[in-house]
């Protein structure tokens, strides 16, 4: 008796440990797909049946009403994803990698719950509908709250693809989002439903799926790139890569004057007449300069010296700055200085035109957790753990929206610095402003030889074809160079090597769909998906 109930309990426990492997197998296997799709591997059709793992589990785990077991391995396959696709900003903060792997995961999974929770009473495809909008609702929150980390928006993936996603100029990145869960769930359908529909009704369903589904929107990019006329005002740009390190030399290493001297002999060495602007990267100038005293900066009169060589010309760059505010006055970001007067830190962006007349533009979007502590009132304490990544610690002082510098009254830029380039509607309004040229200024050195930098360069593409803007893109470390407004790379440096690149760009004065209206799409699927929350929401009260 015993024997027999050994082996019954044996073979339970065999059968759970059988489930269990089937789950964690469906789970990793998304998870590789969807890290495949990125950079560096970049096999991004591979989107399009990522989740489709994912999907089965939640089937599979209904049936047995593994519902717990469901959404803890969702998570696994979401966190081994992050961890895939992004391992490398580890390079630059363990702490902030795990940070942003966990809550990434969580935030992702959120639309599995309740899509789970809300099935029986919805049935299967409504609740599928509220998996994909309440994905595009999680991605257009986090593009606009504080713990922003919006690196794997699902729309993406296809930076490396220009050529598929024209009609992003409409949509914005979130269309490619969508596009990918609409294809995830019809091919799920479609694979489901095989066994019960005849030979000929799965060959026309099979047509479809492909043709009016998957290849609708390649025809539409054809279609939209075809109608698309260019202009034709062409500006000559420079832009320099002077290959710092960050880690060694940026920041104590080699003094601000030597590297300021460094910019200008690369820069010099392509330089000529015709160059209307030149673009330095992101805190090129270090050492803190006192934005009402930067005429007494050996750095800054480095650069105006310069400048008198070539009086057409005007220079970007970025520059670590701070500027005092006035006795009793202060911002929620403010430091105290050992006079007891108040003054803020910014990772700017300053200007020079031609008539030597300096701006600056303090770096909106900053990074949670390196240059912002997200949401002071509830984390304030941790305001000292914020990660030292250009220069200063804690949190920035930051301008509260997009700022357009101008050549003279007819050319006018938009100083996208770093990070602010992964977010597609906020660029937009840069050129909402009258920005002709898109000039992205970075230092992706942090991070290393990984597919970072390379993933950060590509998705200026995107910003390209959203706004029809050419774009110059000058990075200390990482990639610097040119994009056309169609998204194409025209030429860039490569890795860990000083070089600068000159290009003829053409300025663009039309505004694009997307330009005028932002992220209408996805705002649309947030809002129905929060419509039906609510709705069910308030039918169970009404069943209680």
């Amino acid at each position: 008796m015993e024997n027999i109930r050994f082996s019954a309990k044996l073979q339970l426990h065999l059968k759970t440990l059988k489930l269990h492997s089937y789950y964690l197998l469906l789970a990793s296997l998304s998870a590789v797909l969807l890290t495949l799709a990125w950079q560096p591997i970049g096999w991004w059709f591979l989107s399009f049946i990522g989740f489709l793992p994912l999907l089965y589990l939640h089937e599979r785990a209904k049936q047995k009403s593994h519902n717990s077991w469901f959404l803890f391995y969702t998570f696994l396959s979401l966190m081994l994803w992050n961890m895939g696709s992004t391992y490398w900003v580890a390079n630059a903060s363990l702490e902030g990698a795990i940070a942003a792997f966990v809550i990434n995961s969580l935030l992702m999974s959120l639309p599995w719950v309740l899509m789970q929770r809300y099935q029986e009473r919805v049935g299967e495809h409504r609740a599928q509908w509220i998996l994909i909008t309440g994905w595009i609702a999680m991605e257009l929150l986090h593009l606009n709250w504080e713990i922003s980390w919006p690196w794997l928006v699902l729309g993406n993936v296809f930076s490396t693809q220009p050529h598929a996603v024209q009609w992003y100029e409409y949509t914005g990145h979130m269309g490619g989002s969508l596009w990918i869960w609409w294809v995830n769930i019809h091919v799920f359908r479609y694979l489901r439903t095989i066994p019960s529909r005849s030979r000929v009704m799965n060959y026309s369903k099979a047509l479809n799926l492909i043709f009016f589904q998957l290849f609708a929107p390649f025809l539409l990019s054809w279609y939209v790139l075809e109608n698309y006329q260019p202009s034709e005002r062409p500006m000559k740009v420079l832009v320099v890569q002077p290959n710092i390190d960050p880690y060694r030399d940026k920041f104590g290493g080699l003094s601000p004057v030597d590297q300021t001297k460094k910019m200008l002999d690369i820069a010099t060495e392509k330089m000529d007449s015709n160059v209307r602007l030149v673009c330095f990267p992101e805190t090129a100038l270090v050492g803190g300069i006192n934005e009402d005293q930067f005429g007494y900066e050996a750095t800054t009169n480095l650069i105006l010296s310069w400048m008198n060589q070539w009086p057409n010309t005007a220079v970007l760059t970025g520059a670590d700055t701070y500027r005092f505010y006035e006795p009793g006055k202060k911002s929620p970001t403010a430091r105290l200085a050992e006079d007891n007067l108040y003054y803020d830190s910014y990772n700017t962006a300053m200007f020079w035109s031609g008539l030597q007349q300096v701006d600056f533009y303090h770096k909106s979007k900053l990074v949670p957790g390196v240059e912002k502590m997200p949401y002071p009132k509830l984390f304030g304490f941790l305001e000292k753990l914020a990660v030292n990544l250009g220069g200063t610690s804690g949190s920035l002082g930051s301008d509260p929206e997009a700022k357009v510098f101008s050549l003279d009254k007819f050319v006018s830029v938009a100083p996208v610095i770093c990070y602010e380039s992964v977010y597609g509607e906020f660029v937009s309004t840069y050129v909402a402003k009258g920005a002709q040229l898109i000039c992205i200024i970075t230092n992706d050195g942090w991070w290393g030889n990984t597919p970072g930098y390379r993933q950060h360069f590509d998705y200026a593409r995107l910003r390209a074809i959203e706004t029809r803007r050419y774009v110059a893109r000058s990075a200390n470390t990482g990639i610097s160079g040119f994009i056309d407004d169609k998204g194409n790379i025209m030429s860039q440096t490569n890795w860990w090597k000083p070089d600068a690149q000159v290009a003829t760009i053409q300025l663009n004065q039309v505004e694009t769909f997307y330009v005028k209206y932002g992220d209408w799409l996805a705002k649309i699927c947030a809002a129905w998906w929060l419509f039906q929350l609510i709705k069910l929401l308030w039918k169970r009260n009404e069943m209680e």
